[in-house]
């Protein structure tokens, strides 16, 4: 059971707030999300030196919210920029729906400047396991070595995505995209982003898109070198490509059950603000929501009897 939140909420939000101010913020994803997690969820709200939030008319547990808002309003809206990248693993438009609208909310603004999605419904479980992160800090990580330096020629990891997801992913992809665009035509989103596709992937995407994406993302990470038809597809559609080394598979649900015991990860995010004059990082921070599985006819049958 969640410390912080009653169990009869069948779904719930959790935000980490400026991860920044607490050294979480220059490390993996994974272990950032994670520490993140552990330090809103099982900090004691009674300790006078912790500042969590409990939401309960909307299910939230919040971190540090009046220090995020401070950094969010200490330069004026036009000053930042503030990004956004949606980890999804589900086929779902509710789930985006959802992402975008408490991204908004949380932050307070009326939009955000970009949004990046990555979609992997058959994710590899390649995350390393997070175990006492937090406790470890201030240790430096070991080195890891890049594949180039083991001779690793095998193809990348990007010109899979086709192959591994199939002409029904593709379809996914679509209908997911297309929940973005209406926040994109909608002026809440300004530019929209897309994470690990092949080239043939992202040209279907183009392709059908009413909002064309700008901004491409590959996981350099298994790789040694961006694929040539990707490269020359972004340069051919003014598409902004950009390297990343975000797993597909943000956190398993082994370890967010020890965080959170009787709940799954439904989406979750991670949002940066950026001073665009200094390109100084001001705030940086992850969003995650969570349900309980819905009790089946026969559960609750057998609840009641």
């Amino acid at each position: 059971m969640i410390p912080c939140i009653k169990k009869e909420y069948q779904n719930v939000v959790i935000s980490t707030g400026n991860i920044i101010n607490n050294e979480l913020g220059q490390r993996k994803s994974n272990e950032e999300l994670y520490d993140g997690l552990k330090i809103t969820l099982h900090s004691d709200p009674n300790v006078e030196r912790v500042v969590v939030e409990i939401d309960e008319l909307h299910g939230r547990v919040q971190h540090a919210t009046e220090e995020l808002t401070n950094r969010l309003t200490e330069n004026q809206r036009s000053e930042i920029s503030i990004g956004a990248k949606i980890f999804l693993n589900n086929n779902s438009t509710v789930f985006i729906e959802q992402a975008v609208d408490t991204l908004l909310n949380i932050l307070n603004v009326t939009h955000v400047d970009n949004v990046v999605l990555a979609y992997h419904p058959n994710a590899s479980g390649t995350t390393s396991p997070v175990a006492n992160a937090t406790a470890k800090s201030t240790t430096a990580a070991p080195a890891v070595k890049s594949p180039c330096s083991e001779a690793n020629l095998a193809p990348s990891s990007v010109s899979n995505w086709s192959a591994r997801n199939g002409a029904q992913g593709v379809i996914e992809l679509k209908e997911l995209y297309r929940s973005l665009e209406q926040y994109a035509l909608n002026q809440k989103i300004t530019q929209l982003g897309i994470a690990d596709l092949d080239a043939e992937a992202l040209a279907e995407l183009h392709k059908s898109a009413a909002v064309a994406p700008t901004i491409a993302q590959v996981n350099l990470s298994t790789c040694c070198r961006v694929p040539t038809e990707l490269q020359e597809f972004c340069a051919a559609h003014d598409i902004q490509l950009n390297t990343h080394g975000d797993p597909e598979l943000l956190l398993p649900e082994e370890q967010f059950s020890g965080l959170a015991p009787g709940y799954t990860i439904d989406w979750s995010l991670r949002y940066q603000v950026h001073v665009r004059c200094r390109g100084v990082l001001t705030a940086k921070g992850y969003i995650v929501g969570a349900s309980q599985p819905i009790p089946s006819a026969s559960t609750s049958a057998k609840a009641s009897a």
